[in-house]
């Protein structure tokens, strides 16, 4: 499954965490924090994560990628990509 996230939408924490929660399906019990975000990315299977609009990432979303890239690299069913990125 291939899931595409705007970069603009995962600017700070309460706003991205809820976007996360709603567009990766996560578990209503979700934490809203990047453990929480590490921990439900561990457990989804063939996904493919496209973030979009990251021409100019924020502050936060750079600390979201690491999470992403974290889990990738623990979860071999996650995948990550994205448009014009820069850290």
């Amino acid at each position: 499954m291939k899931v595409i996230l705007d970069v603009h939408k995962l600017e700070n924490a309460e706003n991205a965490h809820e976007y996360l929660k709603g567009a990766l399906n996560f578990p209503e019990y979700y934490g809203n924090n990047l453990d929480a975000l590490y921990d439900c990315l561990n457990e989804l299977t063939d996904v493919d994560i496209v973030f979009s609009n990251s021409e100019n990432a924020g502050e936060y979303f750079k600390k979201i990628l690491r999470v992403f890239k974290a889990a990738c690299e623990e979860n071999k069913g996650l995948q990550s990509s994205s448009e014009n990125l820069r850290e």
